[in-house]
């Protein structure tokens, strides 16, 4: 086969991916740019909104598409960075993220070998539910410790700074993530969920988790209905004991905010216990007060290729070479 065939054929292999890719991205409804979830959360939205009164479609459509918030220069950003990481990161990062599986087939093998097999304490959907429970915990715990350490440690920091440079939130700020940044949370929920893999294996070998579309049905649930509406500019809060179990949008949004009373909370995803249980959560008030978001200033163009891809190198560099460090006007672990 000639190099010009090869190379087609390279590229029509390219392009069956991608094309893959994309119908998934549209049609999984956990997908947060799924058809499904954006719809489902504008009719939340629209219903938070006109909640109690009657608003004029005019009024809404101001409310829910502002336009500097879909196609202002954060907001495209936003979209490049998601067509960047919903259809290439895994072509080009793909083998640096750890195997969950081969983690869950380790574990499995080391409790077998200490302490041999068992039969399983619970059977049938009671273990089925608590599969699933933990699953969806070690999830959440992968992500909050993720987050957590990517705030506190100054090299992390300036790659998840990027996220946090989104000066308005929109459907795509949640792909709004630097390779690396993508790469080490792979690989620690990848981590957690292979230990926790190898744990119910060992306790329950014949039990599975509850999927839905493909995957768990709670962290799919969560991303069906609750991921979509954190990035994004309705206010729509879980305050009292609610504000303590799940993370609202609201709750999200203080994150982003450059308030520094609102900085370094809200770490979670979905699930708002790991920050109550590491005093790092902010539970919203049913009023939304004035917040700006970014992550103060910074060298270059935050929305540009080389301030979204270069900087940051830049950035880690000089927070690692003391004797070239420059003072940092936010600091590490500021929002």
């Amino acid at each position: 086969m000639g190099s010009l065939a090869i190379l087609n054929a390279e590229l029509g292999e390219l392009a069956s991916h991608l094309a893959a890719k994309l119908v998934a991205t549209l049609t999984t409804p956990s997908a947060t740019l799924s058809i499904a979830s954006l719809l489902t959360a504008f009719a939340i939205a629209a219903a938070w909104v006109t909640r109690g009164r009657r608003r004029r479609w005019r009024v809404l459509r101001r409310a829910l598409f502002p336009r500097r918030w879909l196609i202002g220069p954060s907001a495209r950003a936003d979209w490049v960075f998601a067509a960047f990481n919903i259809l290439l990161i895994g072509i080009f990062f793909g083998g640096a993220v750890v195997s969950a599986l081969a983690i869950t087939d380790a574990s499995a093998g080391l409790l077998t070998a200490r302490f041999g097999s068992i039969a399983g304490p619970l059977v049938g959907w009671p273990a089925t539910a608590l599969t699933t429970l933990l699953f969806y915990l070690a999830f959440e715990a992968g992500y909050w410790l993720d987050h957590y350490i990517k705030h506190k440690v100054p090299l992390l920091w300036h790659f998840h700074r990027v996220h946090h440079l989104a000066e308005t939130l929109g459907p795509a700020t949640f792909h709004r993530l630097h390779p690396v940044d993508s790469l080490i949370f792979y690989n620690i929920v990848a981590l957690f969920m292979g230990l926790t893999g190898g744990l119910c294996a060992w306790l329950f070998p014949s039990t599975g988790a509850t999927t839905l579309w493909g995957d768990n049905a709670l962290i799919a649930l969560a991303a069906f209905l609750i991921i979509p509406l954190q990035h994004s500019q309705i206010w729509i809060p879980a305050t009292g004991w609610l504000g303590r179990l799940i993370l609202s949008p609201a709750h999200h949004q203080l994150h982003h905010s450059d308030d520094p009373c609102h900085h370094d909370t809200n770490f979670g995803n979905s699930l708002a216990l790991f920050d109550w249980a590491a005093g790092t959560l902010c539970v919203p008030g049913k009023q939304r007060p004035a917040l700006t978001f970014g992550a103060g200033p910074y060298p270059v163009n935050p929305h540009s290729l080389w301030g979204a891809w270069g900087q940051p190198f830049v950035e880690a560099w000089r927070s690692i070479a003391p004797q070239r460090a420059k003072p940092r006007a936010y600091g590490v672990g500021s929002d």
